[in-house]
């Protein structure tokens, strides 16, 4: 679709800003005055600008050095270097999540195709594992309690990402296809969730909350 290309984009961007967003969170929760918020956020800033260096100006040589080997190499390498970045990603008090993210923007051509192939399955199982966990903290009998707020949270939100993905189709894409760009932002999925779980230690409330708003727009969206 035309609209692909920029609803891509407002992701990516999105993921970013969470770089940024979750050392500054970290710091407020762990009770950091703001020199401590500056030195995080200042610490995840080059992080992820030296890893988005790396990722532009040497990717293609990188991705070049494991292309063409057997599906077990490409398999183990890939996954190493994902385990590093996301370990010193963390160990920098930036998102494990935004590292891997980053590696995956590092990695192109055809082991990019092979790497897709490969890491299809575990994508799939691990996500299913990280909600079967997070609705393991969940009381069923406290959703009735949020939905509400859930609804209206929901609403505010769609609203402003269909208005996100209408402006930034605009040069590219048809009315239609700008709906569709604001229709497809509207579903909120794991970060909002790792997000929320932050804050559940200081109001046990945004957990229920979470879970009721994710997955209202899981079926507002489609």
């Amino acid at each position: 679709n035309p609209e692909t290309p920029s609803v891509l984009s407002v992701l990516v961007l999105e993921d970013l800003a969470r770089a940024i967003y979750l050392p500054l969170i970290a710091a407020l929760l762990v009770g950091g005055g703001p020199a401590t918020m500056a030195r995080s956020v200042a610490i995840a800033i080059l992080v992820v600008l030296s890893v988005l260096f790396i990722a532009v100006r040497y990717g293609s040589k990188i991705s070049g050095f494991t292309a063409g080997q057997s599906d077990e190499i490409i398999l183990l390498t890939v996954l190493g270097v994902v385990l590093l970045v996301s370990g010193v990603a963390q160990r920098f008090q930036v998102s494990s999540a935004i590292g891997a993210f980053l590696v995956g923007i590092a990695v192109s051509g055809p082991i990019a195709e092979q790497s897709h192939r490969l890491f299809a399955p575990l994508r799939d199982l691990f996500a299913a594992t990280f909600f079967f966990f997070f609705g393991l903290q969940i009381d069923p009998a406290t959703l009735p309690h949020a939905l509400s707020v859930a609804i209206g949270l929901g609403l505010v939100t769609a609203l402003t990402k269909v208005l996100t993905g209408y402006w930034a189709t605009g040069r590219d894409a048809g009315r239609q296809a700008r709906l569709r760009a604001g229709a497809a932002l509207i579903a909120r999925g794991e970060f909002s969730i790792v997000i929320a779980g932050l804050g559940v230690a200081l109001e046990p409330r945004l957990g229920p909350l979470s879970a009721a708003y994710v997955l209202f727009t899981a079926i507002l969206g489609p």
